[in-house]
């Protein structure tokens, strides 16, 4: 079989298809990182990822979906518990980490979107689904270890903390447009904690 005839073979069905999902999807950061998203297009992301709209429109019904799909693929795996620290640490670890994720463009851009759309659009179910959801699991998941572990009081609303750790950091960013910083987000976690630790 000749170099060329395997090179096609190789090139067809699956993998070429996750290859151009990647390179939509790094288009898409890229070009919202170089003008907004105001300006970006899904004529020039398909034009910068060397494949045709239809392609694109036959995986993402509109361009809000296909920026959170990137958004999730830029921040997968990125947030993250160590299970051997301790609540203080793990949340400020945490926090400081969501807070370079929502200062970047692709961030803000996201936040925005979901606040801009209805509580049942498609846009607000996925971000819930595949980003808030899993992340507030592993913080509750964490604050009941804490208890567990006499770290923090028994008896407290672990969804009212979760809101309390992560609220601010939203708002910052969302309300005020402003990045977070190392010191709010020190100062933040230190006054959750000494609400919420053990007498």
């Amino acid at each position: 079989m000749s170099e060329k005839k395997q090179s096609k073979q190789r090139s067809v069905g699956r993998p070429r298809s996750e290859a151009s999902k990647t390179a939509i999807l790094n288009a898409t950061i890229d070009l919202l990182d170089e003008s907004g998203y105001s300006t970006l297009t899904i004529e020039a992301i398909a034009a910068r990822a060397g494949v045709g709209k239809t392609t694109i429109y036959r995986w993402w019904s509109n361009k809000s979906i296909l920026v959170l799909d990137a958004f999730l693929l830029s921040t997968e795996s990125r947030l993250y518990f160590q299970e051997n620290t301790s609540i203080r640490e793990n949340f400020r670890q945490q926090l400081h980490t969501l807070a370079n994720v929502f200062n970047g463009i692709l961030g803000r851009t996201v936040v925005a979107l979901v606040a801009e759309s209805g509580e049942d659009s498609e846009i607000a179910k996925a971000f819930y689904t595949y980003y808030l959801k899993p992340r507030r699991d592993d913080a509750i998941l964490i604050l009941e270890n804490a208890i567990a572990q006499g770290e923090i009081q028994a008896g407290i609303n672990l969804d009212v903390v979760s809101d309390m750790l992560y609220g601010p950091v939203y708002f910052h960013i969302l309300i005020y447009k402003k990045k977070v910083d190392s010191k709010f987000i020190d100062t933040l976690v230190g006054q959750v904690m000494k609400g919420i630790g053990a007498p």
